[in-house]
């Protein structure tokens, strides 16, 4: 067993529509693999006109350089049908009939589009040769010759009206049950389209089957022509779709029904998040060049709501990585980070109480256990990095305080005291995403001895108005946020947003910021 291969994109269908979208995820360095049955729409035709650069390439050949040119970009394409699609997006299985099985995060679906042919025997032999249905397609290639027009519903009017702008000699045949309005019978009429009503007995080739020659019609006798003209029913077949509710639609123009197709948002997304449609599959009336630029389009999407994720990604990777050892590990483990200085809150707060023993949590460098050593404290400074622990001992000791700090470390996010209290717990600008400080505060107020003082303060919301990016607006709070928290036995002395000034990280001017604090008292 081999395993199995995820893509950013998997794309069923190797037509115009499914090349041209892998090629605009391929030039953007996604991951693509193109899933192709050999089974091409246009097969049958000689010729693609109206794809400008390369008028009159054969079908076939237009696909082998669309290969060609795909793999210049990485894009892989394999030769199989898909059979199976299951999952969601980032995680969608793709199997085929092969028996292989493919990851996607996300599926671009471009074939599967297939024509049903009115019920006339010899009809289909020849579609794509001399039975033909668009004349932007094949129009020019029949000009001035005798064409006929199968009229199985009003479509057949539009044909006749285009048709013969190329030729002189147009004559509609009528099937049985099929009606043309009157109006639009005498419009053609006025411009020389003749008509003749019973569905044709047959289309009537050469013996050697290389030429038209006509139509038999209800009498026997043979309509000699060149070209018939027909509206197909083009049907998406993508049975695979149908597990995750993804099911054909009628196509409908003028209030008629032509074909089904699936149903898509201008990006050529579907119902189902993360798969994706675009060409034929997704409106019938595209020509060749049509599908292709649709195919890019939504390609190009694709691209971007992959790029989107992508970027969601390692935001989500970076505030998970932030908050965790070997981030700060790294960090402390360079160039100095802090100014170590005390915090202007802690200085502004402690020297009302009386000293005792200080639990300063997130310490850093050490500059608040330091300051509070400074002025008498016993301190016990925590953090989770190593790195950070071995400079508070350092810088203690220079600052001849060694002897009344000790350093501990410990994850705040799962600190329990065990009966160990502090007269002074304080914490400075430590943050949790999404939330977390609550609990923190919880944790720390069970830690605070009978009299003692909790000392919280932080980046407050307002400062991104400023333009100062202390992390993510979830990550930070404000002091009411935090009250809740306290136990029933603490009284609140300060809950504020007290503003300061600091100089800007970057321009150095001084700029208004406000902490958020949090002062409570234990009671005795």
């Amino acid at each position: 067993m081999t395993e199995m291969k995820t893509y950013d994109v998997v794309v069923v269908g190797g037509g115009a529509a499914g090349l041209s979208g892998a090629t605009a995820l391929g030039r953007s360095r996604r991951s693509v693999l193109v899933i192709d049955a050999g089974e091409p729409r246009n097969a049958p035709a000689d010729h693609a006109h109206n794809y400008l650069g390369r008028e009159g390439v054969p079908p076939l050949e237009l696909l082998e350089i669309g290969r060609r040119e795909v793999a210049q970009y990485g894009v892989e394409v394999l030769t199989d049908r898909v059979v199976g699609l299951s999952g969601e997006v980032d995680d969608f299985l793709v199997t085929t009939a092969g028996g292989r099985r493919f990851g996607a995060r996300r599926v671009l679906v471009t074939g599967g589009v297939v024509d049903d042919l009115p019920d006339v025997p010899g009809l289909a032999a020849r579609w794509g040769r001399d039975v033909l249905h668009c004349p932007y397609c094949h129009g020019w290639e029949v000009r001035d010759r005798a064409i006929a027009v199968l009229a199985t519903s009003p479509m057949a009017g539009h044909q006749a009206l285009l048709f013969r702008q190329l030729s002189d000699d147009v004559v509609v045949v009528v099937h049985d049950g099929a009606e043309i309005p009157d109006e639009e019978m005498e419009r053609l009429g006025a411009i020389g389209v003749r008509f003749v009503h019973g569905t044709p007995q047959e289309v009537v080739a050469t013996d050697d089957g290389d030429a038209l020659v006509g139509l038999r019609l209800t009498d026997g006798s043979v309509l000699e022509r060149d070209a018939v003209v027909v509206a197909s029913q083009p049907h998406v077949r993508a049975d695979f779709l149908g597990p995750l509710g993804i099911e054909p639609k009628p196509f409908e123009m003028n209030g008629l029904v032509l074909g089904s197709v699936l149903e898509v948002e201008p990006t050529g997304a579907t119902s189902v998040p993360g798969v994706f449609a675009a060409g034929n599959a997704t409106d019938i009336s595209m020509i060749l060049v049509a599908s292709a630029a649709h195919g890019t389009r939504v390609g190009a999407w694709i691209n971007a709501e992959l790029a989107s994720a992508d970027a969601a990604r390692a935001v989500q990777a970076r505030r998970d990585g932030f908050f965790e050892r070997p981030a700060w590990e790294e960090r402390y483990s360079g160039d100095r980070v802090w100014s170590g200085k005390v915090n202007v809150q802690l200085a502004a707060e402690a020297p009302s109480l009386a000293p005792g023993r200080a639990l300063d949590i997130g310490c850093g460098e050490g500059g608040d256990a330091i300051w509070l050593a400074s002025q008498g404290w016993q301190v016990t400074a925590v953090d989770f990095a190593d790195a950070a622990l071995a400079r508070v001992a350092e810088h203690a000791a220079e600052a001849g305080v060694g002897d009344r700090v000790e350093t501990r470390r410990l994850d705040v996010r799962a600190f329990d005291p065990a009966g160990e209290t502090w007269d002074l717990v304080t914490s400075h600008f430590f943050h949790l995403p999404d939330g977390g400080m609550p609990d923190v505060v919880r944790r720390l107020a069970s830690a605070v001895a009978p009299g003692g003082t909790l000392l919280v303060v932080g980046h407050h919301p307002d400062d991104l108005a400023t333009g100062l990016r202390h992390g993510h607006d979830t990550f930070m709070f404000t002091a009411d946020q935090l009250v809740p928290a306290l136990p029933d036995d603490f009284e609140v002395e300060v809950c504020e947003a007290r503003p300061r000034t600091q100089a800007h990280p970057h321009t150095g001017e001084e700029i208004a910021v406000a902490d958020a604090v949090l002062r409570a008292r234990r009671r005795s």
